[in-house]
């Protein structure tokens, strides 16, 4: 079965190796780009993570916050080179005074944050008239994308369609909290072909790598894995080709304070 919550304090020492320093990220060149646009001096990313994006923001400002509920993450968060003022906190109560940030934005993260109401709420609060919210990351419930780890490992696709909000979902909370100009754009197309066994060196194929293998027992895992090992096997026995494919968008979700 499945675990509920994932422990990022576990796999806090080893998290990074998913971005590699040979990746371009456009989905970092999309935030730098919003922020250099909205001319942000004091930013918070909720969920901070490692500091990975806050660290790439220090070329616009000094003025970078990070609150993460993992002690762990923040630990990591620490060894950024850019000076990142870090919070141990939820982003359903984000520690902070009312219109404290310019920019307040998530990667990767709402469907860590449950209650993502309250999150967006909260952001509308704190953040300045005239700031900015942006949401990045992929929706699952769009349905024009592919990724093999839904095909191969159960119970993944579907608890990611619980966890994520749809774009529709999203605009709808963004109303609805008060912000305004909702936009929707994809600023990164992941397109990864793992041909035969390299699906193996995938580095988002080992269990602590991302959240939808992590949460997975070590069973359901490990019969994923036993899945993918045997068509590659019948694929060597038929001497044919097999592909592993990643296909979707990243996208940023974006409304304004009035």
């Amino acid at each position: 079965m499945q675990t509920k919550h994932l422990n990022y304090d576990k796999i806090a020492p080893e998290y990074n190796q998913r971005y590699p320093s040979t990746q371009f990220w456009e989905r970092g060149q999309a935030l730098l780009e919003l922020a250099k646009r909205t001319k942000s001096q004091r930013i918070l990313e909720a969920g901070s993570g490692t500091g990975f994006w806050l660290n790439l923001l220090h070329q616009v400002t000094p003025q970078l916050y990070g609150m993460d509920y993992s002690a762990g993450m923040i630990a990591q968060a620490r060894n950024q080179p850019a000076p990142i003022q870090l919070t141990r906190g939820t982003a359903t109560q984000l520690p902070y005074q009312n219109e404290t940030f310019d920019l307040i934005y998530c990667v990767d993260a709402i469907h860590h944050f449950g209650d993502h109401a309250a999150f967006v709420n909260e952001a509308f609060r704190i953040l300045k008239p005239g700031g900015t919210l942006a949401i990045i990351g992929h929706d699952p419930h769009s349905g024009d994308g592919s990724w093999y780890i839904y095909d191969y490992f159960d119970t993944v696709y579907e608890t990611d369609l619980n966890r994520y909000p749809s774009a529709r979902t999203i605009e709808i909370l963004m109303n609805q909290a008060g912000f305004q100009g909702f936009q929707m754009q994809n600023v990164e197309h992941i397109q990864n072909l793992h041909v035969g066994k390299a699906v193996l060196n995938d580095p988002f194929i080992k269990h602590n790598a991302t959240s939808q293998l992590a949460l997975l027992s070590e069973e359901i895992y490990q019969a994923g894995m036993d899945k993918i090992n045997a068509d590659l096997n019948q694929a060597q026995l038929e001497n044919r080709q097999i592909i592993f494919k990643s296909d979707f968008f990243v996208r940023m979700f974006t409304g304004t304070k009035a």
